[in-house]
């Protein structure tokens, strides 16, 4: 089956975001020139926040280039947060040239200081051959370090290599109770792995009834395949009560972010209703849309096997 990605997937990870000049200006007040005095004194916990500030736009103008400037000076002194945030600037180019090699590099001095977050990012790389010669076996022992942790990314991203047989031996079962762990860390992705687990029967016994709840789950949080989904449990009365009203809604929604076959289905599934129907399923679907995003899924990103999300750290 086709794994839902960790947040967004590999693709989303590395575009690049809209950058400011890198010359933006910023007003130096209080506590911002402190940092920028201490940051240049090698203090590391001032090189991070500067960095943070910077990379996220709070009280000074977005500005790329300066976070990844400063987060690199933490880096090289040895810190894990801005050695696995370097990594992060690297992977995404967000104030340096995208380089794969690079971020691996960062990411592995991190993960072996334990960051489950570079221990995850760094299997990815491992993974997909990003920097690095592909190594699925690695990548797996990277994932089950940030999974013992308790980092629900690395117990998603184990679970799918589990269930692949992509770098340790095939156990479906094994993967389902990783997939538990996440979902019950409250993770949409978890949620909607878990709920594919129970619908095909794959290490554990068919329940739709299961598989639903955990569609619901991962949909109320806006997961577009989760909509898909749970559109298909509503229209066919999989676990649930046949309801056509809610099939629409939850079709409609997922056919906004361009799930495949979600607009075909949801005009054959018009064919059915009445115009009241469809007017309800409407106001339903506009009452959530203002909380999903407006974006499109790209399908290739929806059907391949993706399990993590590089991102900043705070």
């Amino acid at each position: 089956m086709g794994i839902w990605s960790v947040v967004f997937g590999v693709r989303n990870v590395f575009n690049k975001k809209n950058r400011p000049a890198p010359n933006a200006r910023m007003v130096l007040r209080g506590r911002h020139a402190q940092l920028i005095s201490a940051a240049r004194n090698g203090n590391v916990d001032a090189q991070i926040e500067l960095a943070t500030l910077y990379s996220d736009g709070i009280g000074v103008e977005q500005n790329y280039t300066e976070a990844a400037h400063w987060f690199g000076e933490a880096a090289r002194l040895g810190d894990v947060r801005g050695q696995y945030s370097f990594g992060i600037c690297y992977a995404n180019g967000q104030g340096v040239a995208q380089d794969y090699e690079e971020a691996a590099h960062w990411f592995r001095l991190a993960a072996d200081q334990g960051n489950t977050g570079a221990q995850v990012s760094l299997g990815l790389c491992l993974q997909k051959g990003l920097g690095v010669f592909a190594s699925p076996t690695e990548a797996a022992i990277w994932f089950r370090r940030a999974a013992d942790a308790g980092d629900p990314a690395g117990q998603v991203s184990l679970a799918s290599a589990l269930q692949a047989g992509r770098g340790v031996p095939k156990d479906e079962a094994e993967a389902v109770e990783w997939f538990r762990k996440a979902a019950t860390q409250g993770g949409g992705e978890a949620e909607y792995n878990l709920g594919k687990c129970y619908q095909d029967g794959l290490g554990v016994e068919v329940d739709q009834a299961e598989a639903c709840k955990w569609f619901r789950s991962a949909a109320n949080k806006g997961l577009p395949q989760a909509e898909f989904e749970l559109a298909l449990c509503c229209y066919y009365g999989r676990g649930m009560e046949v309801d056509i009203v809610e099939a629409y809604k939850w079709m409609s929604l997922a056919a906004r972010r361009g799930i495949p076959n979600a607009s075909q289905m949801q005009e054959e599934w018009k064919k059915e209703m009445s115009p009241e129907q469809i007017e309800a399923g409407d106001r339903r679907a506009a009452a959530l849309a203002p909380s999903r995003p407006t974006t499109a899924v790209d399908p290739i990103e929806v059907e391949e096997e993706v399990e993590a999300k590089f991102q900043p750290m705070d």
